[in-house]
């Protein structure tokens, strides 16, 4: 069965609260064994991954094309 694109929003933004509540817990992990190395993920590849999703961290930069502009792109077709 073939998804409307609301019920593909609705499934994206469920995935993407999931990589957050994974990227929590990653970082409860790094924090209880190794904070030096929470400091560079949190610089470097978290901030990447926020960066494209949502950039919750307001990180600089961000990504050419963000999860956002493509829930912006997808809500434009409903239209």
């Amino acid at each position: 069965m073939r998804k409307t694109v609301r019920e593909a929003i609705k499934r994206l933004e469920e995935l993407k609260e999931t990589i957050y509540e994974a990227m929590d817990e990653m970082e409860d992990i790094l924090r209880e064994v190794a904070p030096e190395e929470l400091e560079r993920a949190e610089a470097y590849w978290m901030a990447h991954i926020d960066g494209a999703l949502e950039n919750r961290g307001h990180w600089l930069g961000g990504s050419m094309i963000s999860y956002i502009d493509t829930i912006e792109a997808l809500e434009e077709m409903m239209e």
